[in-house]
């Protein structure tokens, strides 16, 4: 089906061309909200706003870009979206996070540190990873998210984020060279321990 098939019967909604969208691009939706949220479960229910927002928005469509880059866009944007909403209701429940522990019960003892946590073992360095990727500035996120987890060329990149060639090449080295110093800021804090 081509791009121009697959738009016609999204607005007309047709089921062929509904299921064809998200057979084909729900995986890459999904991988790319899961680089920014960092949860699968927030990842599948994003996906799904996403698709929804293309369906609800296609003839808005402008055809300046292909299809593909037009939904990423539109899964980027969502990501971050859904991630200042999480931001404004999380700050008081993850400084709270840090000095209690959650029954489920909503109960809620003083957290003590534990003797057998190992800081190094991989789903910490992963967490650290990604928190560090979170922390840059949300352009050189953006475009390192796209380009290391989602394999995408700079030129795909530049289509996606509405940005020059260059400034892709420069948003990418920036990003590298805060997350190399943020990495080594961090992991020199675990030396002190």
């Amino acid at each position: 089906m081509t791009d121009h098939e697959l738009i016609e019967g999204i607005k007309n909604r047709d089921r062929i061309a509904l299921q064809y969208l998200v057979t084909t691009y729900q995986r890459k939706v999904i991988k790319t909200a899961f680089y920014f949220l960092g949860n699968m479960e927030d990842a599948e229910d994003l996906s799904q706003e996403v698709f929804i927002g293309i369906i609800d928005s296609v003839a808005l469509f402008r055809k300046k870009s292909s299809l593909s880059t037009w939904i990423y866009r539109i899964t980027v944007n969502q990501s971050l979206n859904f991630l200042k909403k999480r931001q404004r209701r999380g700050v008081f429940s993850r400084i709270e996070s840090l000095f209690y522990s959650d029954h489920g019960d909503n109960r809620l003892t003083p957290r003590e540190p534990s003797v057998n946590e190992n800081p190094f073992e991989e789903n910490e360095l992963r967490g650290i990873l990604q928190q560090a990727v979170r922390s840059l500035p949300e352009n050189q996120q953006i475009a390192f998210v796209l380009y290391k987890y989602d394999d995408h060329s700079y030129k795909e990149i530049a289509e996606i984020m509405e940005l020059t060639l260059s400034s892709v090449e420069s948003l990418i080295h920036r990003a590298k060279i805060n997350l190399q110093k943020r990495l080594i800021s961090d992991f020199s804090e675990y030396k002190k321990l």
